[in-house]
């Protein structure tokens, strides 16, 4: 995977001869030939009737059973990082139920045509050539699949003259632009594309910017978030009137909509990787699930390849290699995207050299950086796997051993590759293949297609619910549950239904005792302030940021909201996704969500 070799797609693997053997390679040699000896493939565990449905209606192609593409994505990997036994290795985790894939990942890794990566962002300048580059670009990025987002503060605000005596239509005017070419582009898409603007919270146009997706704005289909400095957050705190009032507005929008996203632009700035801080390399914004932190510019549109490690298995993966094999694998997943853009750019066809024209700028960035994103599911499902509430100490000891052996892993893993396949333009003299490793994404379906474990960082919504799986309406018990009803005699149909009626809570089941009642709070049952030191917790070890959402009750006072959100700028959180309603709960479960982005 040297830079430099034949790029060709069909045949690209690494030069055996420039791969230097280690205790690695020996290890993954010695279980490729005791496969071998088995004569079988492993059996996937995790597969459930559920989840081959729900793989069945989006993830595969017909006919395509998910033990073969796994095997066929395996065998992919392997052949691009040239390490004979990875792909046995790879697919022996991935039936343990180590991994789980970004949909694209899924969709694309290993076909002729379509992306394996479809999480970007882009800078857009006051320039109307490059307003218009970058709206095409957008769509160009719509049209194979992908999660977008732009940078809008370096636009001049409504009002603010422009060459020929004439005045700006200011930002958020622009923004209409990029809503309706994502909306045309997605028409004759499988997947819907999404489109996320970020403005700064002290640009001239910010209260406009706040109107979108308001009862007849000309904006509703963009999901866009608010970036906040340091300084500016302390003025307002310290009493700044005019600025007190327009963070109200993003808490009231916020309490209605459910967005805008918050992102703090100097804690992400202030803890980015040495490479962008020595460099000057600024985080501007955001992705659409506001876990992204990656700096944009005139060369450079941020591309991120995402996937996640199972934490409900993370007694069993923690001294293994799992996580730097996952980073093998995310870097062979990135090096498939750079090698399908450059097929693209030195195509005869003339539609294949137009793709690459607008995805240029995002190819720059891939090629330069290779930044990596790999999250986290199943945080809940282990600890109520242990019976350990998500509140106790316990959770929260946990929680930082967990990330903090994610990161030296995935560090390690960047390093051996670096040495394997040399260190990218730049990262040159850091030791490192990787700009970025971490970052935890949201993963609705991931969770679900992975035996129905708890979604990334959040608490479970509810012990019972009914889903919709290739339309057919399926009731789905938390299995942890369901095991200690079991014990108790108590997993009958009248206890589930009294579980139902209370919204999926068990608080007033009399069978079970406190510890027991504390372990399996739903999402609206914990303490919002614990998810927020929870974050700030693990956020010390993620070099990247976290798709955080907030739950808050109807009658919960503006003052103890804004007080969740000034504690998590204070303990040093990137961002804020988005705030969950508990009387629009089931609203929310149909947001407009980004599968592109899933981990």
């Amino acid at each position: 995977m040297n830079d430099n070799t034949n790029l060709d797609l069909e045949n690209k693997v690494a030069n055996p001869q420039t791969t230097k053997t280690s205790p690695h390679d020996e290890l993954i040699k010695a279980r490729k030939e005791a496969i071998k000896e088995a004569n079988t493939e492993p059996e996937i565990k995790w597969l459930t009737d559920h989840s081959r449905k729900f793989l069945a209606s989006g993830y595969l192609t017909e006919g395509t059973t998910p033990e073969a593409r796994i095997r066929e994505i395996a065998n992919n990997a392997e052949k691009i990082l040239g390490m004979p036994g990875f792909a046995d290795k790879f697919y022996g985790y991935m039936a343990e139920g180590f991994y789980s894939l970004a949909s694209p990942v899924w969709s694309n890794f290993g076909k002729k045509r379509g992306l394996p990566i479809s999480c970007f962002g882009s800078h857009i300048s006051d320039d109307m050539g490059d307003i218009l580059y970058t709206q095409s670009e957008v769509g160009m990025m719509s049209k194979l699949g992908g999660g977008t987002s732009g940078y809008f503060g370096k636009l001049r605000h409504r009002g603010a003259p422009v060459k020929n005596n004439g005045e700006s239509s200011g930002a958020v005017h622009i923004m209409q632009l990029f809503e309706k070419m994502v909306d045309v582009v997605s028409q004759g898409s499988v997947r819907r594309g999404r489109f996320s603007p970020y403005l700064p919270i002290e640009h001239n146009d910010i209260n406009e910017f706040l109107e979108i997706g308001t009862e007849g704005n000309p904006i509703q289909e963009l999901t866009h978030g608010v970036t906040v400095g340091n300084e500016w957050m302390q003025e307002m705190i310290d009493g700044d009137t005019e600025k007190r009032a327009i963070w109200a507005k993003v808490l009231q929008r916020r309490g209605e909509i459910g967005y805008p996203y918050i992102f703090f632009k100097d804690n992400a700035n202030n803890t980015a990787p040495e490479v962008y801080q020595e460099n000057k390399h600024e985080i501007y914004a955001s992705n659409l699930c506001s876990e992204i932190m990656l700096p944009t510019n005139d060369r450079w549109s941020f591309v991120c390849v995402l996937s996640s490690i199972n934490l409900l298995h993370y007694d069993k993966w923690k001294n293994t290699d799992a996580v730097e094999t996952m980073i093998y694998f995310l870097d062979a997943v990135l090096e498939e995207f750079v090698t399908k853009l450059e097929v693209y750019r030195d195509s005869p066809d003339r539609d294949d050299r137009q793709t690459f024209m607008f995805m240029e700028k995002a190819y720059n960035f891939a090629k330069e950086n290779r930044a990596l994103g790999m999250g986290a599911l199943g945080w809940h499902s282990l600890l109520q796997s242990k019976m350990l509430p998500f509140d106790s100490a316990e959770a929260f000891n946990l929680n930082s051993e967990i990330f903090k052996t994610i990161k030296e892993k995935s560090v390690k893993a960047s390093k051996e590759l670096a040495e394997k396949f040399g260190e990218p333009e730049v990262m040159k003299g850091y030791g490192r293949r990787n700009a970025t490793l971490n970052a935890v994404a949201p993963t609705t379906s991931s969770a679900f297609i992975l035996g129905q474990v708890s979604q990334g960082i959040e608490p479970i919504w509810s012990n019972s619910y009914v889903k919709d799986i290739a339309k057919i309406k399926t009731t789905i018990k938390n299995p942890f549950l369901k095991a200690l009803l079991k014990e108790k005699d108590m997993d009958t149909v009248d206890v589930w239904k009294s579980i139902r009626d209370y919204d999926g809570s068990v608080q007033h089941l009399e069978g079970l005792t406190e510890l027991e009642k504390d372990v399996f709070k739903t999402y609206s049952e914990i303490d919002q302030m614990t998810i927020i030191y929870q974050a700030a917790n693990r956020q010390n070890h993620i070099d990247q940021g976290q798709s955080l959402n907030i739950m808050v009750h109807p009658d919960m006072p503006v003052k103890d909201i804004n007080k969740l959100y000034v504690t998590a700028w204070q303990l040093g959180v990137k961002s804020l996704y988005y705030q969950h309603s508990m009387n629009a709960a089931q609203k929310f479960k149909q947001k407009k969500e980004c599968a592109s982005c899933e981990g």
